[in-house]
Parts: structure tokens; C-alpha cells; sequence
């Protein structure tokens, strides 16, 4: 399984309530189709860059998770064919590159002298 960042925004004009049970609803997704679940962040009503479907607003939900392929590909027919998620964004996560141990860091050459300040 690889890891992937998954951001979707909720209409502003349902509760709260409503609003986790959505969240529960793909998480719960997720786990039935073999994933995990890393991380849950709900970032809270925040202002558009631009309208989408006449909002202004929405509320933000981030999740870092693990997933399959089959897990995928349902997260992503739920959240298009939910009214109540008006935009999702779906991220794989690129492992990090790590510099080889034993690499020095690279020297700085001095500037040569100059015969006014010898």
C-alpha cells in the first residue's frame, strides 16, 4: 500500500453533525477496502480562493492515509456522487529523498586575494 493525502471541503451550510458523519463515512470506507487511516485533521469553515457551486465557504477535512487501489477508486465514487462534498483532491505521497551519509558538504572556494589589500 502507498501513502496518500487525501483534502476534501464540505458545503458550509450543513452542521456539524453532519459534517462528521460524512467523515465517518469515508473513513469507514476506507478501512472496509484495506486502508488505514494515519491521520484525521478537520481544519474548519475557511474562505474560498473562488466560488465553487455559488459557496463562498467550506469546511476542510484532511486525511493522511494508506490505501489500495480498490480503496481508491470507491473514495473517489463516494465523494463525486456525494452532494455535500463540493470539491476532493487526492495526493500520493512521494518518499523522501535522503542525501548519502558520507557526503561532505560542499566547500566554498575563497576569493583569491587582491593586490590592494596585501
Amino acid at each position: 500500500m502507498r501513502e496518500y493525502e487525501l483534502t476534501y471541503i464540505v458545503r458550509p451550510d450543513i452542521d456539524d453533525e453532519a459534517v462528521a458523519a460524512l467523515a465517518a463515512r469515508i473513513e469507514q470506507t476506507i478501512t472496509a477496502n484495506g486502508g488505514h487511516v494515519l491521520k484525521s485533521d478537520s481544519w474548519g469553515k475557511r474562505r474560498l480562493a473562488y466560488p465553487i457551486r455559488r459557496y463562498n465557504e467550506g469546511t476542510y477535512i484532511f486525511l493522511r492515509t494508506e490505501l489500495t487501489d480498490k480503496a481508491i477508486r470507491e473514495i473517489d465514487r463516494q465523494l463525486k456522487l456525494s452532494e455535500d462534498a463540493i470539491r476532493h483532491l487526492l495526493v500520493r505521497v512521494e518518499a523522501p529523498v535522503e542525501a548519502p551519509a558520507e557526503a561532505a558538504p560542499p566547500e566554498v572556494p575563497t576569493p583569491p586575494e587582491s593586490p590592494e589589500t596585501a
